[in-house]
C-alpha cells in the first residue's frame, strides 16, 4: 500500500551484549504510523534487564555433601553513574535458585549500588538489574575455605547464562575432585550435556549427558577420578532449550594436606585468546588447550611480562576434538599475561599452585573478552595478608583508560596501557574497581594472592565487559 510506512525492525543493542540475558536483537513488525507501536518499542528498550548468575556454595547439593556448612559471599555493584547514564532510578533483584532453597537471602530488591550478600545451603543466586541499573551491574562471588577436605581462596565473577562453555577442571593427581554447577534462571527446563574431553577426545563414562535443570533451580554435576589420558582435561558444557549459568570448581588434596581450591569461569573458544593474569611460582607452567572443531589446530602460546618481553613462545599441534597441554620452559617466577593464537578456534586455560610443597592453593587463569567500553567489578573482603590487583592487557596497540576505585582511599586516574604487555594496578582495600576505555581495547582480570593464618591463598578471576548503554535504532521503509 502506497504511503504506508512500517517499522521493519527495532534492534536493541548493548555494549558487551554477552552480559545481557535474553536476545540482544529483537525484530518487531509494527505500523510505524501508529504512535502506540512507537511507544511500545521504546518501552521494550527501557525495560531491558541484565541477568547475572552466581553459583552459590558448590558443595551443598552435591552427592554426600548435603550437610556441608560451606558459606560464600557475593559482592554486587554498579559502574559510576556518569558512565552509564540514566537518572539513577532502578533496582537490583536478588533471587535464590531454587527460591525455596535453604540459606539466605530470600528474594529481595535493592537500590544499593554496593552490597554484600552471604549465602549458605544448596542454591545459586540470580541477580537482575532493572531500569537504569540494567546497565553497569557486576557481581563477584568469593570465599576462603579452611575445612579438613578443602582449603583455599575461591573467587569468580558472576556471569551471564550461556549455551556453550569450556571449563578446565581436575587432573590425574590422587585427591583431585571437580564439580560443575549448572544454574537455570529461566522459566523453562533446560537440558545440559557435560562432556569430559581428554587426549583421545570425549570420554563416554565421564561427565553427564541429558541433565535436566528445572526452571529456577540448580544442579551440581561431579567429575573426577581422571587417569593419564585426562591429565589435561577440559569440560565442555552445552545446553538445549535455553541458557544456563555455568561455573566449575576444582579441589585438590594431597593425602591429608590441602593443595588448594579454585573456581573456573565459563570460557568460549576463539582464535586469539588473552589470559590477562597468570602467576608462575615454581616448576614448568603448562597451558591446557581444547580443540572443539573437526580439524587439528596448531597452537601458539606466548607469555608476556610487564616490560613487554616475550619470555616464552611455544607452538604445538593439538588433535581435533581433543585436548593437549603446552609446556612453557625456563620461565622465572612472576606475573604475566598469556596470549594463545590458532587458525582454528580453541579454548585455553592455565593453572598455578601458590607453592611447590606443603599446604598450598591453586588458581585457574581463563581467557577474558576484550572491550572498548567498560569493565570492572566490586571487590572481595579478604584477610589482611592478601593483596588484590587488576591486570589489563591491550593487544597490538596501546590503550588509554580511566580507572576508578571506590571505598576508603578510592580515586580516579588515567592509565596508559602499553601494547602487548602485562599491566597490573593495586586495588587492595577498595570496594570496587571500574575501567572505562577511552581509546583502544583492553582485556581484564582480577588477582588475589598472599597468606592468611592457615596458609597461602591465590585466585584469578577473568572479568567480562559490563553493559553500559542501550540504543534504539529504527528503520522505516515504504510498502508498495
Amino acid at each position: 500500500m502506497k504511503g504506508l510506512t512500517a517499522l521493519r525492525a527495532v534492534v536493541v543493542t548493548a555494549v558487551a551484549a554477552g552480559l545481557v540475558y535474553g536476545s540482544n536483537q529483537v525484530d518487531v513488525t509494527a505500523d510505524w504510523s501508529r504512535s502506540g507501536d512507537r511507544a511500545a518499542a521504546r518501552a521494550s528498550t527501557a525495560a531491558m534487564n541484565t541477568t547475572l548468575v552466581c553459583p552459590g556454595p558448590d558443595r551443598p547439593g552435591a552427592p554426600g555433601q548435603d550437610q556441608s556448612p560451606q558459606q560464600v559471599a557475593v559482592s554486587s555493584g554498579v559502574a559510576p553513574t556518569a558512565w552509564i547514564g540514566g537518572s539513577g532510578a532502578g533496582s537490583l533483584q536478588f533471587t535464590r535458585l531454587p527460591a525455596n532453597g535453604s540459606g539466605a537471602p530470600q528474594e529481595r530488591t535493592s537500590s544499593a549500588e554496593n552490597e554484600r550478600t552471604d549465602l549458605s545451603g544448596a542454591g545459586a543466586l540470580r541477580l537482575t538489574g532493572a531500569g537504569s541499573l540494567a546497565r553497569g551491574v557486576a557481581a563477584l562471588q568469593y570465599a576462603v575455605d579452611d575445612e579438613p577436605t578443602v582449603a583455599g581462596l575461591v573467587m569468580n565473577a558472576c556471569s551471564a547464562p550461556t549455551k556453550d562453555a569450556w571449563l578446565p577442571i581436575g587432573g590425574n593427581q590422587a585427591g583431585r575432585l571437580g564439580r560443575v554447577v549448572l544454574s537455570n534462571p529461566t522459566q523453562t527446563p533446560v537440558t545440559v550435556d557435560v562432556a569430559v574431553v581428554g587426549h583421545a577426545g570425549e570420554v563416554a563414562d565421564k561427565g553427564a549427558n541429558g541433565v535436566v535443570v528445572p526452571p529456577g533451580d540448580r544442579v551440581v554435576v561431579g567429575v573426577g577420578d581422571f587417569d593419564g589420558s585426562l591429565a589435561d582435561a577440559m569440560v565442555h558444557v552445552t545446553s538445549r532449550g535455553g541458557s544456563v549459568g555455568v561455573t566449575g570448581f576444582d579441589v585438590w588434596m594431597t593425602g591429608e594436606t590441602p593443595s588448594g581450591a579454585a573456581a573456573s569461569a565459563p570460557a568460549q573458544a576463539g582464535t586469539d585468546l588473552i589470559l590477562p593474569a597468570f602467576q608462575v611460582t615454581t616448576g614448568t607452567p603448562r597451558v591446557r588447550v581444547a580443540v572443539p572443531g573437526g580439524e587439528a589446530a596448531t597452537v601458539r602460546v606466548r607469555l608476556v611480562d610487564a616490560d613487554g618481553l616475550v619470555v616464552a613462545d611455544e607452538v604445538q599441534d593439538v588433535p581435533a576434538g581433543a585436548t593437549g597441554s603446552v609446556a612453557l620452559q625456563g620461565v622465572p617466577a612472576g606475573w604475566y599475561a598469556l596470549r594463545v593464537t590458532s587458525e582454528q578456534p580453541v579454548a585455553a586455560a592455565a593453572m598455578t599452585s601458590a607453592v611447590a610443597t606443603g599446604r598450598s592453593d591453586i588458581s585457574w587463569s581463563t581467557s577474558a573478552d576484550g572491550t572498548e567500553g567498560v569493565v570492572g567489578t566490586p571487590l572481595p573482603m579478604l584477610p589482611a595478608g592478601v593483596r588484590t590487583t587488576i591486570s589489563l592487557y591491550s593487544p597490538d596497540k596501546p590503550a588509554t583508560v580511566e580507572l576508578v576505585t571506590t571505598g576508603d582511599g578510592g580515586r580516579t586516574q588515567q592509565v596508559q596501557v602499553e601494547a602487548d604487555r602485562e599491566t597490573r594496578l593495586e586495588v587492595t582495600g577498595r570496594t570496587g574497581v571500574w575501567v572505562r576505555v577511552r581509546s583502544g581495547s583492553v582485556h581484564a582480570a582480577l588477582a588475589s594472592s598472599g597468606r592468611d593464618s592457615a596458609g597461602p591463598l591465590l585466585e584469578v578471576a577473568a572479568l567480562e565487559p559490563v553493559v553500559v548503554k542501550s540504543d534504539l535504532r529504527e528503520s522505516t521503509a515504504e510498502l508498495d
